[in-house]
């Protein structure tokens, strides 16, 4: 991660805005112990297109960002958190912003541990997404399956969920069924149980 470069996220205003959103990311850099913007990325999600173009659009945005790691926006939701998280970005959201907040905020983020694990689903292929329950319930105690689950089949059009676990949570099967839903007979992986689970 480049600790001396951090993406701000504004609207046209300039003022500290949401993403994803039509906004622009201006790249600050420190050199010589001064902050300033080197340059500056647009974004727009393409939104009118589907998910699919939205996706598209994050990951030019990512790659349009650099080595650049920290963004700092006013909040950060949906697709676009998953996403930069998935990369190791730190997310910062912040209610207002200036400059010279810039070396507090790096700062604080060096302390803080990468992201290592998402809660959520994570997709792998556009459409195709992958959860190992197990994984997740270790390491977020207060979590259930019903609270992995219900929000991303509630918020997410998928193609696929290839579904990791100890055993099938009896809740799924009819879960599934009342949301137009099926999955495939489990199979073993790697000691545990692997559900395709798909739209009917």
């Amino acid at each position: 991660m480049e600790d001396s470069s951090v993406a701000v996220i504004v609207d046209r205003q300039g003022k500290i805005a949401s993403f994803p959103g039509n906004v622009l990311a201006r790249i600050y850099h420190k050199r010589d112990g001064v902050w300033g913007c080197g340059r500056i990325v647009a974004f727009s999600p393409g939104a009118e297109r589907g998910l699919p173009a939205v996706r598209d659009s994050l990951r030019e945005f990512i790659a349009d960002l650099g080595q650049t790691r920290i963004l700092v926006a006013a909040s950060i939701s949906g697709i676009a958190y998953s996403l930069l998280n998935q990369r190791g970005f730190r997310l910062c959201e912040m209610d207002g912003f200036a400059p010279d907040c810039l070396d507090d905020l790096v700062e604080s983020v060096k302390y803080e541990p990468a992201p290592v694990l998402s809660p959520h689903p994570e997709e792998i292929s556009p459409g195709i997404y992958r959860c190992d329950l197990m994984v997740i319930l270790r390491e977020y105690p207060d979590l259930s399956s019903k609270k992995i689950l219900r929000p991303f089949f509630d918020g997410t059009p998928f193609v696929e969920l290839r579904l990791l676990c100890g055993h099938i949570p009896p809740w799924l099967a009819p879960e599934l069924k009342a949301r137009g839903l099926v999955h495939s007979d489990p199979v073993a992986a790697d000691g545990k149980l692997l559900v395709s689970i798909r739209t009917a």
